[in-house]
């Protein structure tokens, strides 16, 4: 029987059990991550990084990068 009342040290402790138990320990901490605040504002910096180019464009980027990446991890 699980128990009722937890210090937070405790509560930690359990929920990252049952986390790891459910996602296994890359999915924790994918999951984990989703909850770390972010810094600065997103929108500017999207506005800056994709001046001038089509969604076209970005997914082409996108897709260059990725072919990349699993070439260089061969």
């Amino acid at each position: 029987m699980p128990k009722m009342t937890y210090d937070d040290r405790e509560l930690r402790q359990a929920g990252l059990r049952a986390l790891t138990r459910e996602l296994g320990f890359s999915g924790t901490v994918r999951f984990l991550r989703q909850f770390a605040p972010g810094e600065g504002d997103y929108l500017v910096l999207q506005e800056r990084l994709f001046q001038g180019m089509t969604v076209n464009d970005i997914y082409c980027r996108a897709a260059k990068h990725s072919r990349s990446r699993k070439k260089s991890s061969t």
